[in-house]
């Protein structure tokens, strides 16, 4: 006889994450306040990934979720194994939905670069990205969804890193980030996908707050 699987247990990163969800879908008017109450107050009572799953069901549409559990994910096999982004005397953007590379170098020689990958789709596991910026300057936008690793340095300029909101799920993708800047710049950032109304965004995320303090 097969004992019973042990049902998958919940963090914090899990019922974190699907509150930001549903607080963004509130300020992008997919739900009412009464819906998101109703909500938030669940997330805290779910006991399975099962259960959170089902708290993103867009109330106009039951067969849509709000957003995937893995939107920065692709399957493997779609993702291209390298790319390269260069600017000489010039510069590039880079923004939107795409698939980024496994291996993606950048360079800016006398330059400049901008790379947004807030709507982009990575592949299971680490993405490399290997940034130099001589005499020219590159920024890079990760999404809050993926975790983030740099090792990088600099002469005579600066490699700088805001951190975001640290990740804790084990199975969000990688971007490991290298590179040096030489009389340049390398500015990486996460950040979350834009709301339609930031305040009613800030303003949900307190009610989750709220109600995470009185349970």
């Amino acid at each position: 006889m097969h004992s019973p699987i042990a049902p998958v247990p919940l963090s914090n990163a899990h019922r974190d994450r699907v509150t930001r969800l549903l607080s963004a879908a509130f300020a992008n008017d997919m739900l009412s306040m009464e819906q998101l109450d109703a909500r938030l107050a669940a997330v805290y009572r779910a006991q399975t990934p099962a259960e959170l799953e089902q708290l993103l069901v867009d109330p106009s549409d039951p067969t849509r979720s709000l957003d995937d559990w893995h939107r920065y994910s692709t399957a493997d096999s779609l993702v291209p194994d390298r790319g390269v982004a260069v600017a000489v005397m010039g510069g590039f953007g880079v923004k939107g939905a795409w698939m980024v590379p496994r291996h993606l170098k950048v360079w800016a020689a006398m330059g400049g670069g901008e790379l947004d990958l807030r709507e982009a789709r990575f592949s299971p596991g680490v993405t490399h990205i290997e940034i130099v910026a001589v005499m020219g300057g590159v920024e890079l936008t990760l999404p809050e969804g993926v975790r983030v690793e740099v090792v990088g340095g600099a002469f005579l300029g600066g490699f700088e890193h805001k951190a975001g909101t640290p990740i804790e799920d084990p199975e969000a993708p990688v971007v490991r980030v290298s590179g040096v800047a030489i009389m340049g710049g390398v500015d990486i950032s996460r950040m979350r996908r834009e709301y339609k109304n930031e305040r009613q965004y800030l303003a949900a995320l307190a009610r989750a707050t709220e109600i995470q303090r009185r349970r």
